[in-house]
């Protein structure tokens, strides 16, 4: 008896061909001549595990701000597999959330940040911040340098503006959970923990603050 055909998509097709040649180009030239970022994002929700990763990967070379929001969703996707390029794409469209100039001044600071230079970072991250108010990791990126200065009462307000913008940032979800703690607002963090774990449940780090805070806050309360 012979088994029967197995059906696939255009989709499908290509994303396998990107495994198998690593050719992101080539994706993203084969995707966008027939799949629009609405369709995509259909198929990030509804697919089966092939189209998740394969729409997720897709809206990471081609999706918009629009894009975003349903990544973060999929950080919390039943596969690990969607998990991770979901947070791939996720993390790369945060970045270029903007006009093009401003992703170019992001990515002067995040040199400083990266390099312990808060207070040169500092300035053109507030002026940055001032010139794009919607993007997110701008924002973020206020936020790492207020911390690293140990101001961490501006750090959470960066923090929380940064999360206004995007509810799914889990890094300034814990962010705002360390300076939360530095507060000694013990049941803010852990529902600000509580959050980031919820959005990536993969956040290990973000998971045992949990665990740890959780004890301490028990230790208190005897």
């Amino acid at each position: 008896m012979t088994s029967p055909p197995v059906r696939t998509t255009r989709l499908a097709t290509a994303y396998r061909r990107l495994l198998a040649n690593a050719d992101a180009p080539q994706y993203a030239a084969e995707v966008d001549e027939h799949y629009s970022p609405m369709t995509l994002t259909t198929l990030l929700w509804r697919g089966d595990v092939e189209l998740r990763r394969a729409a997720a990967m897709a809206l990471g070379l081609l999706g918009n701000s629009r894009s975003i929001e349903p990544l973060g969703r999929a950080l919390c996707d039943v596969d690990r597999g969607v998990r991770l390029v979901a947070d791939d794409s996720f993390r790369g469209l945060l970045l270029r959330d903007s006009a093009p100039i401003h992703h170019q001044q992001l990515l002067k600071v995040m040199h400083l940040t990266d390099g312990s230079e808060f207070a040169a970072a500092l300035a053109p991250a507030m002026i940055l911040a001032e010139q794009s108010p919607m993007y997110a990791e701008a924002h973020f990126q206020l936020a790492s340098c207020w911390h690293g200065l140990e101001d961490h009462a501006k750090a959470a307000q960066s923090y929380i503006a940064c999360l206004w913008r995007c509810r799914f940032h889990y890094t300034a979800w814990q962010g705002l959970a360390r300076c939360q703690i530095v507060a000694g607002e013990f049941h803010s963090a852990a529902q600000s923990l509580q959050r980031c774990v919820d959005v990536v449940p993969d956040f290990e780090s973000a998971r045992a603050q949990l665990r740890a805070l959780r004890r301490r806050m028990r230790r208190s309360d005897v």
